[in-house]
């Protein structure tokens, strides 16, 4: 009998122990997709994630922009998109965002735009860090690389 209520209360440790470590005060992020694989000038490149915050309060989001020549970054750019760029609303705790790029283009002026690469293809990842109000810094998660074609 002891060791059922023993199993039983030990199970229901991990599993609100699973669940606490979902949401904390500082934030966590997954990038969980980037497309499309190989971009052109005028694509828009999309970023989705996930993300999860004790307070729901999230501010703002550093995204980091590489190019890399072979397996090295050559270039590094960061854009901060705040709060109503997010499209998150106050006080989710857990969700889903997107973020959209137009690659070497102005055809989408509500679009942040990205400047081609050299005169040569080569690849590029996107990295996110999400800040909440109170300044907490979330992980930050990166991309798998894309293929930049040159313009």
């Amino acid at each position: 009998m002891h060791n059922r209520i023993g199993l039983g209360g030990l199970f229901l440790v991990v599993l609100i122990a699973c669940h606490k470590d979902d949401f904390t005060t500082v934030p966590q992020v997954t990038i969980e997709s980037i497309s499309p694989a190989t971009a052109v000038s005028g694509s828009v490149i999309q970023v989705d994630g996930r993300y999860t915050d004790l307070e729901g309060d999230i501010d703002s989001a550093l995204i980091v922009y590489k190019w890399y020549n072979n397996t090295t970054a050559v270039r590094f750019d960061t854009f901060r998109f705040g709060f109503t760029q997010l499209g998150i609303p106050l006080g989710v705790q857990k969700g889903e965002l997107t973020l959209q790029f137009e690659y070497n283009t102005n055809n989408y002026p509500d679009l942040t735009k990205l400047p081609g690469v050299s005169q040569r293809d080569t690849t590029a990842a996107f990295g996110l860090l999400l800040i909440d109000k109170g300044k907490n810094r979330s992980n930050y998660s990166e991309s798998p690389t894309i293929r930049l074609k040159k313009p």
